[in-house]
C-alpha cells in the first residue's frame, strides 16, 4: 500500500490548531501557553516536595533540641537539690542562696514551696501561678517522693517555659519542701506554634510568589497571544525566564532552611556541651542507667569516688562493672521495679586499688578498698512521661564513717579503761596481801621445806599478774603527750634493732623503705616507741620458724574536694609493717584492737589494745589486714 506524500490532504490529519488553551500548534510544538501551565505545575511540585523537606528538618531539629532540653533541666534539678541539701534550713529564708544556684547552673527560676503548694521562697519578685503545670494532685505526689516535669508553656512575656519539680530533704532526709526549676526554652528548641508558624510562612509566601508570577505570566500571554509566532518565541523567554527566577529564589530558601538547620545542630551541640559541664562540675557522683541497666553518664566525681575511669563504665552493663551481687545492682532493681524514688540509702561498695590516692608502696595488700556511700536515685523520662533511665547521685561517707566508728569505739575503750583502772586497783590491793602473807610465810619455812618451791610458784605468778595490773593501769590512765618532731628512719632503726636482737631462734629477712626526705612529725616518742615496738615484737612471733618483715612509710596527699564545697588536700604519714606470718582469721580482724582479746596462747589480749590507743591519741588510725598462711599487715597513718 502507498503512503502519502507529506504535505496532502492526508496530513491535515495531524495538523491542527488548538483554541486558546491548546496543547499544539500546526507543526506539533509546544505552544507558550503549555510551557507557562508546565512550568507552573513544576514550580509548585517542587515548592510541595520543599515545604514537607523543611517540615521534617524542622520537626527532627526541634526533637532533637527538647530532648536535650529535659535532660538538661533534670541533670540541672539534681545538681541544685544536692547544693541546698546541705544547707536546707538557709535556703529556706535567703533567696540568695537560690539566686546564687540559679546564675550557676543557668536557671531561669528557682523556688521553693510549701506543703500547701505556697511559695516560702522565689528569684522571681514578680511570680506567677507556683502551681502552674501541675495538679494539687500531682503536687502532694510530689511531696511523698515523686518527681514530674511540666509539659511546655508561654510566661507573662510570651517566653517558653518547662518546669521541673522535685522533694527538697534536709541532711537528715526529710522532706521539708518541693523544689521548683524553670529553664527558658529559646524558639527553636520551644517548637511547637513557633515553629509551624515559621514554616507555614516560608511555604504559603513560596506559593503565593509563584501563583502570583503565574497569573503575571498568563495576563502577558494573553495580551501578546496574537502578535503572531515572533510574540510566542518572547512569551517562551519570559515564562523560561520566570521559571528560572523561582529556581533561584527556592534555592535561596533552601540556603536558608540549611543555614537554620546548621544553628540548630550548633545550638544542639552547646546544650549538650552545658549539660555535660554541668554534670563534670558537680562535687557529688552521677551515674544515669538505661532500662536494660546500660551506663550511660558517669562524671569525674563518680571516677574519683568509686575508682573508676569512665571509659571503664560506660557502654557497659552494671552488673558488668559492680558485679551481679553488687548492692548497686539490687537497688537499681527496687529503683526500675517500683519506679519510684529512693532517697540516702547507705551502701557499702568495693573500689578497686588502682583507684586509690595512694602509693603502691603503701598498699597493706592485694584486697580491696571497702567504701561507704550514700546515695539518691531518680527516674529518667521523656516528654511523653516514658521511663528511659534512672539517675543514681551519691557522696563518699567512708571517712564519715570511719570517723564515727572511731569516735564510739574511743569511747567504749575510755569507759573500758576507767572500769579496768578500778578493778586494777582492787585487785593490786588484794594482791599485795597475797604476796605478803607469801614472803612471811616463806620466811617462816625451812631452807629444806619442799613448800619454798610452791611459795615461789606463788610469788612468779604474782608478778605475772602485777605486770598484767600494769597493763591495765596504763590502759586507763590518760596520758598526757609530749609532743615533739621526731625523725621517723632512726626511731625504726633503733627498735628494730633492740627487738631483732632480744628474738631467740630464726631471725627474719627484713626490708626496710623509707624516703630519706621525709619530714620529721611531731610525735610522743616514748608512747610512739611502745606501739610501734609492740608491732615488730607480734610480727616476729608471727614468724617463728623465720619470713620476711617489710616496713614502709611515705606521705599521703589525700584529695579531700570529693563531696565537700571547700576542697582541698590533706598530708598524711603512712608507716606499714608487714609479716609473712602465719596470719589472722578473718573472723577475729573485728575484735583484734580489743582488750584481753588474744590470738596467742600465753598473750594477755592488752598488747594492739594499747596500741590502738596511742595511735588514737595523737589523732591518727590503724589499720589492718590479714590473710591465714600468707601473713598481716599493720598500717599506721597519722595527721602530718
Amino acid at each position: 500500500m502507498r503512503c502519502p506524500p507529506p504535505n496532502t490532504s492526508a496530513t491535515g490529519l495531524r495538523r491542527f490548531v488548538l483554541s486558546s488553551d491548546g496543547a499544539l500548534n500546526d507543526r506539533g510544538a509546544a505552544s507558550p501557553v503549555q510551557l507557562l501551565r508546565l512550568s507552573v505545575v513544576f514550580a509548585l511540585l517542587f515548592a510541595a516536595l520543599w515545604g514537607i523537606h523543611t517540615a521534617v528538618l524542622l520537626q527532627a531539629a526541634t526533637r532533637y533540641g527538647l530532648e536535650e532540653v529535659n535532660r538538661r533541666l533534670i541533670m540541672m534539678t539534681q545538681a541544685i537539690e544536692a547544693d541546698l541539701r546541705s544547707h536546707s534550713a538557709a535556703a529556706l529564708s535567703d533567696p540568695k542562696i537560690l539566686l546564687a544556684s540559679a546564675r550557676r547552673y543557668g536557671a531561669h527560676r528557682i523556688s521553693i514551696l510549701d506543703r500547701d503548694g505556697r511559695l516560702a521562697v522565689d528569684t522571681l519578685t514578680r511570680a506567677g501561678d507556683p502551681l502552674r503545670g501541675i495538679t494539687p494532685s500531682q503536687f502532694r505526689r510530689i511531696w511523698d517522693g515523686a518527681a514530674m516535669m511540666t509539659a511546655l508553656f508561654s510566661d507573662r512575656n510570651g517566653r517558653g517555659i518547662r518546669s521541673y519539680f522535685t522533694p527538697l530533704r534536709d541532711s537528715d532526709d526529710n522532706v521539708i519542701g518541693v523544689l521548683r526549676v524553670d529553664l527558658e526554652l529559646k524558639p527553636l528548641e520551644g517548637g511547637g506554634a513557633a515553629a509551624a508558624t515559621a514554616l507555614l510562612l516560608r511555604v504559603s509566601g513560596a506559593a503565593m510568589i509563584v501563583v502570583l508570577g503565574f497569573y503575571a505570566v498568563r495576563t502577558v500571554a494573553q495580551r501578546r497571544r496574537t502578535a503572531g509566532a515572533e510574540g510566542g518565541a518572547g512569551e517562551t523567554a519570559a515564562v523560561i525566564a520566570t521559571f528560572h527566577g523561582l529556581v533561584r529564589q527556592l534555592k535561596d530558601k533552601e540556603l536558608e532552611l540549611e543555614h537554620l538547620r546548621a544553628l540548630a545542630e550548633e545550638r544542639a551541640d552547646e546544650i549538650e556541651s552545658y549539660n555535660e559541664n554541668i554534670l563534670q562540675s558537680v562535687t557529688s557522683g552521677v551515674i544515669t542507667f538505661n532500662p536494660d541497666h546500660g551506663i550511660t553518664t558517669f562524671n569525674h566525681a563518680a571516677e574519683r569516688i568509686l575508682g573508676l575511669s569512665r571509659s571503664d563504665a560506660v557502654g557497659k552493663t552494671c552488673e558488668a562493672v559492680f558485679g551481679t551481687q553488687s548492692s548497686i545492682v539490687h537497688l537499681l532493681d527496687q529503683a526500675l521495679s517500683r519506679q519510684a524514688t529512693i532517697t540516702r540509702r547507705e551502701l557499702e561498695l568495693t573500689r578497686p586499688l588502682q583507684g586509690r590516692p595512694v602509693p603502691a608502696s603503701s598498699r597493706p595488700g592485694s584486697e580491696p578498698q571497702r567504701i561507704w556511700v550514700g546515695v539518691s536515685t531518680s527516674l529518667l523520662r521523656d516528654r511523653q512521661n516514658a521511663l528511659i533511665g534512672t539517675t543514681f547521685v551519691f557522696t563518699d561517707l567512708t571517712e564519715i564513717k570511719s570517723l564515727q566508728e572511731q569516735v564510739e569505739l574511743k569511747r567504749r575503750l575510755t569507759a573500758l579503761g576507767e572500769m579496768s583502772a578500778g578493778i586494777a586497783h582492787e585487785f593490786r590491793n588484794y594482791m599485795g596481801s597475797v604476796m605478803g602473807f607469801a614472803k612471811l610465810l616463806s620466811k617462816k619455812l625451812p631452807a629444806s621445806d619442799t613448800g619454798l618451791e610452791m611459795i615461789a610458784s606463788i610469788m612468779r605468778e604474782l608478778t605475772a599478774m602485777n605486770q598484767l595490773i600494769e597493763q591495765l593501769l596504763s590502759f586507763g590512765r590518760h596520758a598526757e603527750l609530749h609532743l615533739q618532731p621526731v625523725a621517723l628512719e632512726p626511731l625504726i632503726r633503733r627498735l628494730l634493732e633492740h627487738v631483732i636482737g632480744q628474738t631467740e631462734g630464726v631471725k627474719p629477712d627484713v626490708d626496710v623503705s623509707i624516703p630519706p626526705d621525709l619530714p620529721e612529725i611531731r610525735m610522743d616518742e616514748v608512747l610512739m616507741r611502745q606501739a610501734i615496738g609492740n608491732l615488730f615484737q607480734n610480727a616476729l612471733d608471727a614468724m617463728p620458724q623465720g619470713g620476711e618483715l617489710q616496713v614502709r612509710a611515705g606521705i599521703l596527699d589525700r584529695d579531700t574536694s570529693v563531696g565537700s564545697e571547700s576542697g582541698g588536700h590533706r598530708k598524711e604519714l603512712f608507716l606499714a609493717i608487714r609479716d609473712t606470718g602465719i596470719g589472722i582469721p578473718k573472723e577475729k580482724l573485728d575484735k583484734i584492737f580489743l582488750p584481753f582479746f588474744t590470738t596467742k596462747e600465753k598473750g594477755t589480749g592488752m598488747g594492739l589494745a594499747l596500741v590502738h590507743k596511742i595511735v588514737l591519741s595523737h589523732g591518727g588510725r590503724i589499720e589492718v589486714s590479714s590473710e591465714e598462711g600468707r601473713g598481716t599487715t599493720f598500717r599506721i597513718v597519722l595527721p602530718v
